[in-house]
């Protein structure tokens, strides 16, 4: 009996360090596999489907952006109760016809300070959830899009933002004009997205205040502090 195991033991034993052997290479094997594919994944992302995050990161984030700066110029006008007559005056002549209007330039500053403000606090809140894209929507399958898990995109920063005001003037009717005072807001932001970032700028134009003007529009505008609103 001692004779067969001493034959049998070191062979035994060579067969274990066998498998060890054989149990670390594959290991090693199946390490540096995940590693070359993770690696092609990266160049993936960073060759082909970065431009197609970026364009996507890009229109969701001026959609999303361009609801926030309606979303809050209309609560503010709302809030704060302003209306037409607040913003112009008009001048008319002894019969009663219009010869000319004015802005009350001071009130349209602040109302121009008040929604900026709104507006970059609001943009500022939002999270890389509400922004983030779907990796779905990066397949060509329909039936995946908006699944998946979430390619994270982030407001890094807000930048020069701007808010003009611009008077529009339409025909209405039978010597009638359609009056508009538009707001034109811009925003410039930086957006981290994966493999790196990229600046954009969102546009939206708001009206803030109208009016149908009965008579001849006069050529005249002025404005309460010397310039145009």
């Amino acid at each position: 009996m001692e004779r067969w195991r001493r034959y049998f033991w070191p062979r035994w034993r060579i067969r274990q360090r066998g498998r060890r052997r054989g149990s670390g290479i594959q290991l090693l094997l199946s390490a540096a596999i995940g590693l070359g594919l993770a690696l092609i994944f990266i160049s993936f992302l960073d060759g082909k489907a970065r431009p197609a995050i970026a364009a996507m990161a890009e229109s969701r984030v001026k959609n999303i952006v361009t609801g926030i700066i309606e979303r809050e110029i209309s609560k503010t006008m709302a809030q704060e109760a302003v209306a037409y007559d607040d913003i112009i005056t008009f001048r008319t002549d002894n019969s009663g016809r219009i010869t000319a209007f004015t802005s009350n330039s001071a009130e349209m500053n602040r109302l121009r300070t008040e929604l900026l403000g709104a507006v970059i606090s609001q943009i500022d809140t939002l999270d890389t959830g509400t922004l983030g894209i779907p990796l779905g929507n990066l397949l060509p399958f329909a039936a995946l899009a908006e699944k998946g898990p979430l390619l994270p995109v982030r407001i890094r920063s807000v930048g020069d933002a701007e808010a003009v005001f611009e008077h529009v003037f339409a025909a209405a009717g039978i010597n009638q004009t359609h009056h508009q005072i538009m707001l034109d807001l811009t925003v410039s932001l930086t957006l981290l997205i994966p493999g790196g970032s990229m600046n954009t700028q969102v546009s939206a134009q708001v009206c803030v205040a109208e009016t149908v003007l009965v008579g001849e529009v006069p050529d005249t505008y002025l404005s309460l502090s010397g310039q145009n609103g």
